[in-house]
């Protein structure tokens, strides 16, 4: 038998960068049990007055076929049910097309899905390894949540579809490319046979924003078979682009990790593809325990954090795109025009800036503006950060807490950023995973106080953090849990068993419980409307009204 975990290690130390995801279908089969193409237009079928069979038959299963023609008759369906009603308000005026509601109802079943611990160990013990991986980012086509629910730690940018891609300045680290759109954005998705057609037009496009990615990373396939058309489809493209010399460069980089489906033992070979007229040199593992390959990957190191890394590369690109620093570069002295740039050294500095002047509020880190919710250092000013820091975090982070900034500063709402307005609407729900809702009525039942808690979960903040959430906010001690939390502020260097998102979202719930109240704040909706700027107090909500 193959040591996979030490042959994958050993042969990713062969590249210079760290390497890329490209997630596929599989992945979210394995891990949160989701049905394959057929399985979840046949799911939907129901609503529908036909049976399944008719629309694949009629299609001939071609899926992308067969979404089309389901989603041109639950078109009417989904207009006229009061089961819908919810829907058609939320996205009203965001109606593109007959295939809208569709892919409305599937985002919405899809953002319901998460990994659930405890139900099996096995994939307990994989997504606690996949966890620690050395990445610099992920490709899918996947349209779920779960990428952004296991990586929250080392992501910080998602692109969904093909034209935000094509639109932006990706950095190629800590970033999730979703070539097929995504469950936040229902129009985003391609589902149909039409969606196909537009993103194969454009894959030419995407091909070239790609092949840095492909060039310069080894890139790891999971939940994909060898012979997938996506794959196809897309290595085509790539490799058209590409000259012979540039074509030997993906030679060992195009690596498949595959299922150990004929029981034959753990397997790392190397074995060829054949895209068009190119043949590609690809490293094939097969294998049923996928931990292996995770501490595989894990066994890469990296000096600095991914999200640090990509903050940096961002700010040399700002520095050459604008010749604007903008207060996060120091440099000593002038540099005469005549200077080589051969020898210029360039020195990154972390937590001097007191020695290098006043840091520049776009600069201020996530973890930064969690602490000083509790800290009260004061030495920022909120009002800079609600209209330079806030827009910028949220960007990277839609978990950043921004209630306590808004509720001290200055400033109206008209006047923030569009992604702070949507961040004042968090509810206590938004904070809560599938499995805090499932089990809220139970921990609020038996605990009274966060002191019960700490007596019964000493030593396991994993789930200290998470319960406390769950309390009923009337028996919060709001001071209690302030100095709770800057007690154990360390949590936020954390990386093991979820440690540092549990008591990120812990903050995130403070400053909600806290401040949400503080201010009154109105819409700029509810301004036309004429309404009086008030904050109607709600238990588990901000309801601005």
């Amino acid at each position: 038998m193959n040591d996979i975990e030490q042959l994958l290690t050993n042969h990713l130390k062969n590249f210079d960068s760290a390497p890329f995801l490209f997630i596929g279908s599989g992945f979210s089969r394995r891990y949160i049990g989701l049905e394959d193409w057929a399985g979840l237009l046949e799911k939907f079928c129901v609503y529908l007055s036909r049976d399944f069979d008719y629309y694949s038959s009629r299609g001939e299963r071609n899926w992308p076929v067969v979404a089309r023609l389901m989603a041109e008759d639950f078109f009417e369906i989904w207009w006229e049910k009061d089961e819908f009603q919810d829907s058609r308000e939320e996205y009203k005026g965001k109606i593109l097309n007959r295939t809208t509601p569709l892919k409305i109802e599937i985002a919405k079943y899809l953002r319901g899905k998460t990994f659930e611990y405890g139900k099996d160990s096995k994939l307990d013990n994989e997504i606690s390894h996949l966890k620690e991986v050395v990445i610099d980012g992920i490709i899918t086509t996947n349209w779920d949540l779960l990428l952004e629910q296991l990586f929250e730690e080392q992501i910080t940018t998602t692109y969904v579809g093909q034209e935000e891609l094509l639109f932006s300045n990706p950095k190629e680290i800590a970033e999730i490319y979703k070539i097929h759109g995504s469950s936040l954005s229902p129009n985003s998705l391609v589902l149909s046979d039409r969606d196909y057609k537009g993103f194969k037009d454009k894959n030419a496009y995407l091909a070239a924003k790609l092949m840095t990615i492909f060039i310069e990373h080894p890139v790891i396939f999971i939940g994909y078979s060898m012979s997938d058309d996506n794959i196809i489809e897309i290595l085509q493209a790539i490799t058209s682009c590409l000259s012979e010399d540039n074509l030997y460069k993906l030679k060992d980089r195009l690596i498949f990790i595959q299922r150990d489906s004929r029981q034959e033992g753990d397997s790392f070979q190397t074995t060829t593809m054949v895209i068009k007229d190119t043949t590609l040199s690809v490293t094939s593992i097969k294998t049923n325990d996928f931990e292996k390959v995770y501490k595989g990957m894990a066994g890469l190191k990296r000096k600095i954090p991914a999200k640090v890394l990509r903050q940096m590369k961002s700010q040399i690109y700002e520095l050459v795109r604008t010749n604007d620093p903008r207060g996060q570069i120091y440099v000593a002295t002038d540099l005469e025009k005549d200077t080589d740039p051969s020898k210029i050294e360039f020195v990154y500095g972390v937590g001097i800036t007191e020695k290098l002047g006043a840091v520049g509020y776009k600069g201020i880190s996530p973890d930064e503006l969690f602490r000083e919710i509790v800290l009260d250092t004061r030495k920022y000013q909120y009002s800079h950060i609600v209209l330079e820091s806030l827009p910028e975090a949220l960007r990277i982070d839609r978990l950043i807490p921004v209630f306590k900034y808004c509720a001290l500063s200055e400033i109206s709402l008209e006047q923030m950023d569009y992604k702070v307005q949507n961040a004042l609407q968090l509810k206590l729900s938004d904070i809560h995973n599938r499995w805090q809702k499932n089990n809220l009525q139970w921990v609020r039942k038996k605990y009274k106080s966060i002191q019960q808690l700490e007596n019964d979960y000493e030593g396991k903040e994993h789930y200290l953090y998470q319960f406390i959430t769950m309390l009923d906010s009337e028996n919060i001690d709001q001071e209690y849990l302030k100095e709770f939390i800057v007690k154990n502020l360390t949590s936020l260097d954390k990386l093991e068993s979820g440690i540092r998102s549990h008591f990120r979202k812990l903050i995130r719930f403070y400053d909600w419980l806290v401040y949400k109240e503080k201010k009154s704040i109105v819409s700029p909706q509810q301004k036309r409307l004429g309404k009086a700027k008030v904050t109607t107090k709600v238990k588990d909500g901000l309801d601005i009204s």
